[in-house]
């Protein structure tokens, strides 16, 4: 995402308030915030709450994920590159075992004290499409890696190093 990706409050400004002569005033009584919370928004200051997205959602009728998508995306525009990050987090050792999704982690083998899973889970044509939709999306130089492994009976598995 690049890094010039605007603040929300300026969207808010630029898109909403400004093309309806709507004043920070105005939002703020509407709203029922005090006009510091509003000109602070605007002002880069202050980040979109699911509080303020509600309200601002109701005020203008844009869904309030809208509004929080938008906080959002600019807040990880603000990360900057990961590599950047790479000197102050050790990485969990154990993702050998487990395959990560955004749902959480499917436990792959038996981890110490644990049964092994026996057979295998049944996954959707989708999920798997999803899954190597993540690995396309990995840096080049991602250390991870995963590999599709067809066997006779049609079966799939996905093995990730």
């Amino acid at each position: 995402m690049p890094r010039d990706v605007q603040h929300p409050g300026s969207t808010l400004l630029e898109r909403f308030l400004q093309p309806l002569g709507i004043t920070a005033g105005d939002l703020a009584e509407s709203l029922g915030l005090d006009l510091s919370r509003i000109s602070d928004l605007l002002a880069g200051r202050r980040a979109i709450t699911a509080d303020i997205a509600a309200r601002l959602a109701l005020f203008f009728d844009v869904p309030a994920r809208w509004w929080l998508e938008l906080q959002a995306g600019y807040d990880a525009a603000q990360l900057g590159e990961l590599e950047a990050w790479r000197d102050a987090v050790t990485p969990y050792e154990g993702l050998a075992d487990v395959l990560v999704t955004p749902r959480g982690v499917m436990l792959l083998g038996a981890a110490e004290g644990a049964a092994a899973k026996t057979s295998p889970e049944k996954v959707s044509e989708d999920f798997v499409a999803r899954l190597r939709a993540q690995v396309e999306l990995a840096p080049d130089d991602s250390p991870r890696t995963v590999s599709q492994i067809t066997f006779d009976d049609g079966t799939v598995a996905l093995v990730g190093s």
